[in-house]
Formats: C-alpha cells, sequence, structure tokens
C-alpha cells in the first residue's frame, strides 16, 4: 500500500518590524529609531523601537512632536521596497528549515514543516529553534501554527503559542482572537465592530450569506481560507544564486571592535543560505562604507570550504581587528559567490567524550585572516621549462588540481639559488634531460641535465650548457 503524503501543517513567521531590527548597532545600548512615512501631507511615527518607546514616542505621533520629547531620536524614512527585500531575505533564511517557504508581505514568512516534523520531532521543537535563530540574527518575531496559512498568520500575530495541526481544532482555537487580528480591510474591521462582533467566534457564527450581502465577498472567502473550507495556494520562493546582504547603521561605528556584533547578523545569515543550499563557501567579501572615503574591502578566502557560523564569524573577526578604519562606518556589505560541495563529518558512534578537532583549513584560515594572505602560502608549479622559473608562491587552496608528477623525470626538492660549477668529483649516471626555452624569449636556457653522485653517495642534479659542454654546474641536491 502506498504511504500517504503528510498532512499540510504552516508556520507563519510573524516579523512586524523588519526595518527597525536591522538598524540596530549595539546590543547593550541600542539607540532611539523611528520609522517615519508621510500622511495627510504631514510625516508621523510608523514604528519605532523599545528605547524611542520608553521615552514615550508613540506610532500616529507627528515626527516634530517626537522630536520635542526626544530630540536625540534617529528618524528612518519608510521604504517598501527595502522592507520587501528584507522579507524575502528572511524567506531565504527560513529554507534551512523547509523546503517550501512563501512570503505572505508586508511581515509573514510561511514555513510548510509537515516534513520537517520528521527530522525535529514534536514541532514544539522546530518552533523553539525558529525562535532562537531568528533571535541570534536579531530579528523579533512570534510564531503561529496551523493547517493553514492564513489561520497561522492570525495566531502569529495574535500571540498565540499554542498551535495545532488538527483542521477541525481551529474555529475553537481561533474563537477567543479578536476580529482585529484578520488580515481584512479596515472599513470591514470597523463595520464587524459596529455590529457588536468582537472576536472570531462571534464572525463564525453569522451566515456566510449575510456576511456577504453586509460587508461583500472579501470577509466569507478569508474565513473560509483561513478555515481550510476553500483552497489557499502558496507560491514558494527559490534560493538565490548569490549572497548579499546589507546593514544600514543608524550611528557611525568608529572602531572594528564594535562591529563585531553588527556582523553577527550577516554572519548568521549567510551560514543559514549556505545550509539551505546544502554548500560551503570558499570566499566572500565585507565592504565597509564610509561617509566620504571609499569602501573599506575586506576579501577573505577559505582553504576549505566551510559552513560553519562559528568559524567564520572567527576568521571575520582576526580580520577585522588588522583594519585601520580612515573613518567611521555607516554601513556594511557583505557577499558572496563562490560555493562547492563540503563533506559532512560523521558522529562517532563509540567516542562520544572526544572533542571536536580543529582542521588544517580551519587553522590556516584563522593564520590568514591574522597575519595577512600574503604571509600564509603554498608552492605551486608553473608551466615553464626552466627549474629556477617553474614554481610559484600561491595561496594554499585545497581544491586546486594537483600536477601529475608520475610522468616527470626526477627533480631534486632543494634548488640552489645560483646554479654553482661543480668543485669535486662526480660520476654521472646513466640518463640525460635536455631543457631549453623558446627562441623568443630573452633569457636563453639550453643545457643537458644529469643526475650525479659523489664519492659519499650523496646525489646531485647537474647540467652542461649546450655551449660550454666542458664545465658541470650543480643545480639541486636531492634528499
Amino acid at each position: 500500500m502506498k504511504k500517504s503524503r503528510h498532512k499540510p501543517l504552516w508556520a507563519s513567521l510573524y516579523l512586524p518590524s523588519l526595518l527597525l531590527d536591522t538598524m540596530t548597532t549595539d546590543g547593550d545600548n541600542p539607540h532611539a529609531v523611528a520609522i517615519v512615512e508621510r500622511r495627510h501631507n504631514r510625516q508621523q511615527i510608523r514604528s519605532c523601537n523599545d528605547t524611542a518607546r520608553h521615552a514615550g514616542i508613540r506610532p500616529g505621533m507627528p515626527l516634530n512632536s517626537a522630536y520635542s520629547m526626544l530630540p536625540s531620536l534617529s528618524a528612518v524614512e519608510y521604504d517598501p521596497e527595502h522592507e520587501a527585500r528584507l522579507l524575502h531575505q528572511a524567506g531565504e533564511w527560513a529554507m534551512q528549515y523547509s523546503s517550501i517557504v512563501s512570503l505572505h508581505p508586508p511581515c509573514h514568512v510561511l514555513l510548510e514543516i509537515g516534513a520537517s516534523r520528521h527530522l525535529f520531532g514534536d514541532f514544539g521543537n522546530l518552533i523553539a529553534t525558529l525562535q532562537q535563530g531568528l533571535a541570534d540574527i536579531g530579528y523579533q518575531a512570534s510564531i503561529g501554527v496551523a493547517p493553514t496559512a492564513l489561520a497561522a498568520n492570525v495566531l502569529a500575530r495574535a500571540g498565540v503559542r499554542v498551535g495545532t495541526a488538527n483542521l477541525q481544532r481551529l474555529p475553537s482555537l481561533l474563537g477567543t482572537i479578536p476580529v482585529q487580528f484578520l488580515e481584512l480591510e479596515e472599513s470591514i474591521i470597523e463595520g464587524l465592530l459596529r455590529s457588536g462582533i468582537r472576536d472570531i467566534a462571534a464572525l463564525l457564527a453569522v451566515p456566510a450569506a449575510s456576511l456577504t450581502r453586509r460587508f461583500g465577498p472579501q470577509c466569507p472567502q478569508a474565513i473560509a481560507r483561513m478555515l481550510g473550507q476553500h483552497p489557499d495556494p502558496r507560491e514558494p520562493i527559490r534560493l538565490s544564486d548569490f549572497f548579499q546582504r546589507s546593514l544600514e547603521l543608524t550611528l557611525a561605528i568608529d572602531n572594528t571592535a564594535a562591529l563585531q556584533f553588527t556582523t553577527q547578523r550577516l554572519v548568521g545569515e549567510l551560514a543559514a543560505f549556505l545550509i539551505a543550499r546544502d554548500c560551503g563557501v570558499n570566499a566572500f567579501e565585507l565592504s565597509l562604507r564610509h561617509h566620504r572615503s571609499s569602501d573599506t574591502r575586506l576579501p577573505l578566502r577559505f582553504l576549505q570550504a566551510t559552513s560553519q557560523v562559528r568559524h567564520l564569524h572567527r576568521v571575520l573577526g582576526e580580520r577585522l581587528a588588522q583594519v585601520e578604519l580612515p573613518e567611521p562606518v555607516i554601513g556594511l556589505e557583505l557577499s558572496a559567490t563562490t560555493f562547492s560541495q563540503i563533506e559532512r563529518d560523521a558522529a562517532d558512534l563509540f567516542v562520544k567524550s572526544r572533542g571536536q578537532q580543529k582542521t588544517l583549513g580551519e587553522i590556516t584560515d584563522k593564520l590568514c585572516s591574522r597575519l595577512g594572505a600574503d604571509a600564509v602560502y603554498t608552492l605551486d608549479t608553473l608551466d615553464d621549462h626552466r627549474p629556477e622559473r617553474a614554481w610559484q608562491k600561491t595561496f594554499p587552496d585545497s581544491s586546486r588540481d594537483q600536477p601529475a608528477l608520475n610522468s616527470w623525470p626526477e627533480r631534486p626538492l632543494w634548488l640552489l639559488p645560483t646554479p654553482a660549477p661543480a668543485t669535486r668529483v662526480l660520476n654521472l649516471e646513466p640518463g640525460v634531460e635536455r631543457i631549453e626555452s623558446g627562441w623568443w624569449e630573452d633569457d636563453d636556457v639550453r643545457r643537458d641535465y644529469y643526475i650525479a653522485r659523489d664519492n659519499s653517495g650523496a646525489r646531485y642534479w647537474v647540467f652542461r650548457k649546450r655551449d660550454n659542454t666542458e664545465t658541470l654546474y650543480i643545480h639541486g641536491l636531492f634528499a
């Protein structure tokens, strides 16, 4: 018998202060910030953070009145396009927990978590994980869980933490919630209140035909979708091919130590993006924006692709500590475009007390961030016949294809800085290798190379010039 598909279960992430949450500059002493918009030819407070609220600032207050109460208030113009971008970024962050994520503007992210329950167990564990993850990247959120998307939205906006996976329980669970939490036009909400309908239970008691005659079809249709009586299809979002996040600072930061708190959000979102794509990042760049000076760019490369948030933040922190700012920072942007597959560590079945050891890649990345990328390097081959020019310094990238050396003649590990004439008797072994440079090159090289031994058995790499076969030159020594 074919196993039936899981029943739909939606988790709604309600993010009422998306713009404000991205403007925090100091976790311990946040600055008072307000979002303002123009209504009726005057600027009003649309929303404000807790610091402004504690000073008496309230939504709907004229901006001039707010300034009279709190002159240090930072007012930011409401930008709906920026809010939409932030909502999409929050949706991409949520894709690490579900493959089906949909947006419900202006401030809801919907996750289909029916299948995720098999991974997280009870959906309460998943909700706790989501709540903590959102807090880690600085978002204030409430979460609602229900078999329909609209019901999950209502529960999230109303702050009802008790969810249900049972469609039949929805009417009783929603019944005590005021009708103001429904997503209906303001005129419909006002009409319901004037009719004495205060909560959803009273609304459900009214026949659909009566609601249609009084308020139009929008109200009964929304109720039917909320209760699962009508379909409510959702278009899932797709993950971007690249990662780019930016933060605007309400107060300029003049030292890199204070940037550590701000970069946690960016790195956390990058790690979530990598988990959703099931890959690691090979390199990323942090740009620090200034008011007058050009951007300070901090490119970072990793020996091995990684998605570990602690490692990413540690390397970035080490790199930031080495930077001297030309002037205070007013914004940040983190971008990454180079990704690759990573190997997942398998759990040890027998040894559970063993501490996690740092990999060579993590150690190398830390050294590069602390000492500079030029201070840590490895050797690589160059396509040149001349031995002294056939190598170069390069970043120790483990993903680089290694040359096949089995087809090459034997080479010494130690080359002399400058070939020197032999001052001792050397016995040449059979075999010769001719090396010539191109006629178009300035440094003409025409040599016949041999392997030679002295009386003690030491082995040398020697050559004779084609135009001077009498002198034997030592070019390298074998170990």
